[in-house]
């Protein structure tokens, strides 16, 4: 059976899902309500000879613009991959007709809610490289990793880029983690000698300021992909507390990573 096949089987279960949801009239009238109470939105709905069915319609149309993209997204990142269903093996293939499944179900549901575009690729790019080597690890990762692709920006991923490309060197496979020297290393800055500047900080990604990067990073730390390390005052400002890379910011960064 063609690959081709094997997404629209799953695309014609998210479709048939999809068609079961609804944003239900309680929760439609609430939405037309807190409209009509606001001047600017009540200026929105006033040309429509029903109300309370473009609030159904425009949320419904934002689900499927959603779900429509997050399968649009898996289905190139796997023909990317060139991947071939004669060359599955049966465990993969038992993965994919169940737990998969049932992930591109969980994934659409958070598609659905998802308001930047840059999240539901995130989910997408999740789920297509779950399709490929999903069966390896519990399906768990990669419900737990869809939970966090729709918790984090795109600042949140760039800096959880600059903390694993910054020490990818340093990172123990067999702990999980980067020890806290080398990490205050990283933060302090060390030259190609192996120095490192007195009480230093280091060049944040360009846009963000030292309060934005300990911002991001103290948010990556609550979805477990880093962690605050002991500072070392004579390597670090005092002001500056370093974080460092755990595993499951480096399993992220891989479900993310693109051909």
């Amino acid at each position: 059976m063609p690959i081709d096949d094997k997404l629209a089987q799953a695309k014609a279960l998210v479709d048939s899902d999809e068609r079961q949801r609804s944003i239900g009239l309680p929760v439609a009238t609430q939405l037309l309500r807190l409209l009509n109470s606001l001047p600017v939105l009540r200026e929105a709905i006033a040309s429509a000879s029903k109300p309370l069915q473009f609030v159904l319609e425009s949320v419904q149309k934002w689900h499927e613009e959603n779900t429509r993209y997050l399968v649009d997204v898996i289905i190139e990142r796997v023909k990317e991959l060139g991947v071939e269903v004669q060359s599955l093996s049966v465990s993969r293939k038992e993965f994919i007709e169940g737990e998969w499944v049932k992930l591109v179900l969980d994934g659409v549901a958070k598609a659905q809610q998802a308001r930047a575009k840059e999240r539901v690729k995130r989910l997408g790019l999740i789920l297509a490289h779950a399709f490929v080597h999903g069966e390896r690890k519990a399906p768990e990762l990669t419900e737990e990793l869809l939970r966090v692709a729709t918790g984090v920006d795109e600042d949140d991923v760039r800096v959880l880029h600059w903390l694993c490309d910054g020490m990818k060197d340093k990172y123990d496979r067999v702990t999980g983690q980067v020890d806290f020297e080398s990490a205050n290393d990283f933060w302090g800055q060390v030259d190609l000698h192996g120095r490192t500047r007195s009480r230093g900080e280091p060049p944040v990604p360009a846009g963000l300021s030292m309060g934005d990067l300990m911002s991001c990073c103290a948010k990556l730390q609550a979805f477990g992909l880093s962690l605050q390390v002991r500072q070392n005052q004579s390597k670090v400002a005092p002001a500056t507390l370093p974080y460092s890379p755990l595993r499951r910011g480096y399993e992220f960064l891989e479900y993310l990573k693109r051909a």
